[in-house]
């Protein structure tokens, strides 16, 4: 029976390549967990920037996985903790790879409920009314000017606009 689904839907319900490689580009590896950089404390982080292991539990410091273990845990938080709330921004199924990626990883940092949340007014207007071409800069704004993590989130937030137009 044939099914009504285009591409783009299918590839809509997987997690891009793109956005993957992109949040490991940033993020980086730590087999051992350590403390939020902007914080010092909570959240406890290890892997690919995980803070919750399989089974929904927090990490605490001390934890030390492997490779593998990093790897499977950075594909089940996106596509588990992410794309389910990533998939619920208007036009999501519209969007290229390339956007769905620049979105993964600006969740991905930012969390994954930011479409419509209070500190996230002018990137939900922008996907929500389908401005795509303010997108990157949108992306931008998002960098906590001021701390000692902006220049990392400048670079990486440049990063995804580029992906978001590519």
């Amino acid at each position: 029976m044939p099914t009504n689904n285009t591409n783009e839907e299918k590839n809509a319900n997987k997690v891009p390549l793109v956005g993957i490689n992109l949040i490991r580009e940033f993020e980086g590896c730590h087999l051992h967990a350590y403390p939020d950089p902007l914080t010092k404390k909570e959240p406890i982080t290890i892997g690919w920037g995980s803070t919750k292991d399989f089974n929904g539990t927090p990490f605490k410091l001390g934890r030390r996985i492997t490779q593998e273990y990093a790897d499977k845990l950075l594909i089940f938080d996106l596509e588990h903790r992410f794309l389910p709330s990533l998939q619920k921004i208007p036009h999501w199924n519209e969007m290229t790879d390339g956007q769905r990626g620049a979105l993964l990883s600006f969740a991905y940092n930012l969390g994954a409920a930011f479409y419509g949340g209070s500190n996230f007014n002018t990137i939900t207007k922008c996907l929500k009314n389908k401005e795509w071409s303010k997108v990157p800069d949108a992306l931008y704004l998002y960098r906590n000017p001021g701390t000692n993590v902006e220049k990392g989130l400048a670079r990486r937030r440049v990063a995804e606009g580029k992906l978001w137009v590519s």
